[in-house]
């Protein structure tokens, strides 16, 4: 018995493999039911006497239907098998039998269906159709010859009628089995297609969730990396030192965009895109981007046209950010593949719809290539393309977000002519209102407006899970002695509020168990009249993510990586009553040419003058101001020293007093400070306080002799 359902689970395997096109399997079991019909009626002619001609008929049918379920199973080759079956079988074998079994008469032309039926299933286009009309007439031709030349009958009605009977009976049944075995095979393969695009979707969801992982832990130590450049930038008076740190940041610059870009399209493809509906500031924006792009293309020895309708309403209602995205990924290319001419933006609007067209004078774009240039990873003819950098992302995303928005877009091109993309993006409609992100941004300075400012009383808290960040900003910060504490959690956060009093918080978004928002709700909740400002820290402020954020709470973000510029922005809009402004003098007697004689005058007071010029990247009018703010809470950071109110505002003053030191060049001074604040001991501290003070001292004598020896000149 085992042997038996052995054999059959072998036979059902062989005839619908598991792996087989769903075709073949119906190929298969057509030729089945064909071996099955035919031994019957080999068997019924058998006994009902009729001649052997017929009998040998159905076998060849069954030999013939066998080979060929051998040949459909070794090639795969259904379209082959089928072929031969419809002239094999449903043309020569059929024509036989009806034939040989009287014609019309008989039951075969039933099986003219059978055979017309199971062509159009088995078939399709051309062949399907050929061999669909080829059998048609042939059948059809067979009945008109029979009917001007009947066959003899060599039997009863009765015999005839039975026969009618019994092969529809048959081809009834074959149709209705087969049909009944195709459409479990069918619903077979839709089951596991449907397991197959649920795994692709998890698979393509996982990717997604991987890729916005990596792409947050590429950006912590490329953010630092950035930032630590541009303190150097700052730090350093050789310009050799400047010019390799800013080739650096060129390389971190791309390799951040293309992280953004890699993100966005697979947050795009991931179903993540969200478009927002509030009023945007038409002008501010392409005017900003157009002063952007025209110093590049001018730094590519290009010239940039930026053309606006006059009819071009002041606010429009959309997604601000996905226009801005789609208009620099095009101005991106087409900077990038003009070697000499023009780059031209013109924006107008056509009913609701808004139109850029983003024109060059470039290499172009052959005519095969512009169905695959919004394809992912495609740049087109390679050998023209070569000698530009780029992954190929930049129009796949543009492509993805026009689709995204609803719009359209349309590129012409001519080899060696240039290229015009037009764009088309319905908005909804025109408003007077700001969005609350730009009334936001517009209360910021430009940070070129940005003039040397201190906060000394003001006190921040920085919470990030990276130590590295929490250094960058803190460096940032040390020139302004602004008061810091960082913490590395959302629960650490908490634990400072219950202990002091911030000005303003600075917050990661994406922190281990406990993220930025839920940390802000918890802290809303436990302290329900808590009024200080909580800037979020993201490196997403892409679809919709800006409003959610201030929606939840946060007073502003600030985009990673973080820019001491930015960060200087935000301190300044959201300190105001803290912020001391110092304008630096403009015409002193200390130059670069007296920096020697100088030296010379501070050596004796622990001042180390060419170490304070670097430090200040070589500004002497900095040098200058550091040394009047030295001066100008000398007394007051004496007192503490002397004799501190707690042991907070000691370690308070003496981080103070490191940078400070530092900034005017008193090494040892700095050292002491230093020292101080990393060992954190109050005997340690009564100890060096003696020595500390008179260091102090030296240090104040010296820059007052400086100040005067200056000002006499």
């Amino acid at each position: 018995m085992d042997t038996c359902i052995g054999m059959l689970r072998r036979l059902r395997e062989y005839i619908v493999p598991k792996d087989a096109e769903i075709r073949v399997s119906a190929f298969n079991i057509l030729a089945v039911c064909g071996i099955v019909v035919s031994l019957i009626t080999a068997v019924v002619n058998a006994v009902s006497g009729n001649s052997p001609a017929v009998v040998l008929a159905d076998l060849a049918g069954v030999v013939v239907s066998a080979a060929l379920i051998v040949y459909c199973h070794r090639t795969g080759n259904y379209r082959m098998a089928m072929t031969m079956t419809a002239f094999i079988i449903f043309i020569g074998l059929f024509t036989a039998l009806y034939l040989i079994q009287g014609g019309y008469h008989s039951g075969i032309p039933s099986f003219f269906i059978f055979g017309v039926v199971f062509t159009a299933f088995l078939l399709d286009g051309s062949a399907m159709m050929i061999l669909i009309a080829l059998e048609l007439i042939w059948y059809i031709s067979l009945i008109v010859y029979s009917y001007y030349h009947p066959p003899t009958l060599l039997q009863d009605e009765w015999h005839y009628m039975t026969r009618v009977v019994l092969d529809m009976s048959l081809v009834a049944l074959s149709l209705a089995i087969t049909m009944f075995f195709q459409i479990r095979v069918y619903r077979k393969k839709e089951q596991e297609l449907s397991v197959a695009m649920q795994s692709a979707d998890d698979a393509n969801l996982a990717k997604s969730d991987f890729l916005a992982k990596m792409s947050h832990d590429i950006r912590t130590p490329l953010n630092t990396i950035m930032a630590m450049n541009e303190l150097i930038v700052a730090n350093t008076s050789s310009a050799k030192i400047r010019e390799w740190v800013n080739d650096s940041n060129v390389s971190g610059r791309i390799l951040m965009n293309l992280i953004d870009d890699m993100l966005d399209l697979t947050r795009i493809e991931a179903g993540r895109m969200e478009l927002l509906e509030q009023p945007w500031d038409t002008a501010k924006l392409f005017n900003e981007m157009a002063r952007t792009w025209r110093l590049q293309a001018e730094r590519a020895g290009l010239s940039f046209a930026y053309h606006r309708d006059e009819k071009l309403p002041d606010y429009l209602i959309g997604d601000e950010d996905v226009i801005r995205k789609i208009t620099d990924n095009l101005l991106s290319n087409a900077v990038k593949y003009t070697h000499s001419g023009c780059v031209t933006l013109a924006v107008r609007t056509e009913g609701q719809d808004l139109v850029l067209t983003v024109s060059d004078t470039g290499i172009g774009i052959a005519q095969e290539y512009l169905e695959t240039i919004f394809k992912p990873f495609e740049r087109g003819a390679q050998t023209l393309y070569r000698e530009t950098s780029g992954s190929g992302l930049g129009l796949a995303i543009v492509k993805e977000l026009v689709d995204a928005a609803h719009g359209t877009i349309n590129c012409t091109s001519v080899v060696d002519e240039g290229t015009v993309f037009t764009v088309r993006i319905p908005q909804k409609g025109t408003s007077s209102a700001k969005s609350k992100s730009s009334a936001v941004r517009d209360r910021l300075p430009d940070a070129g407006a940005l003039r040397q400012f201190i906060a000394p009383g003001a006190q921040i808290l920085v919470v990030d899970d990276s130590p590295s960040n929490r250094k960058v900003i803190g460096s940032f910060l040390e020139p302004t002695l602004i008061k810091i504490d960082d913490v590395e959690s959302g629960y650490e956060a908490l634990e400072m509020l219950d202990i002091k009093e911030y000005d303003l918080i600075l917050m990661d978004l994406r922190m281990p168990k406990m993220d930025g928002a839920e940390t802000l709700a918890r802290i809303r909740e436990e302290y329900p009249d808590f009024q200080t400002p909580v800037v979020v820290l993201t490196a997403d402020i892409m679809n919709g993510v800006r409003e959610r954020l201030l929606g939840a709470g946060f007073a502003d973000f600030l985009a990673k990586p973080v820019t001491s510029a930015s960060l200087l922005e935000i301190v300044r809009a959201y300190l105001p009553d803290k912020i001391v402004s110092i304008e630096a003098p403009r015409e002193t007697g200390l130059t670069l040419a007296r920096v020697e004689g100088y030296q010379d005058l501070l050596r004796p007071y622990g001042i180390d003058l060419k170490m304070a010029l670097e430090y200040n990247a070589g500004n002497a009018d900095e040098f200058l101001m550091r040394a009047d703010l030295f001066e100008q809470y000398a007394d007051e950071t004496m007192r503490t020293l002397r004799d501190p109110e707690s042991r907070e505002k000691y370690s308070l003053q003496v981080h103070s007093l490191k940078s400070i030191a530092r900034g005017v060049g008193a090494h040892l001074l700095a050292q002491l400070a230093e020292t101080d604040e990393l060992r954190a001991d109050p005997a340690y501290s009564v100890q060096i306080r003696s020595v500390m003070l008179d260091e102090y001292g030296r240090v104040r004598q010296g820059l007052g002799k400086l100040k005067a020896e200056v000002e006499t000149i």
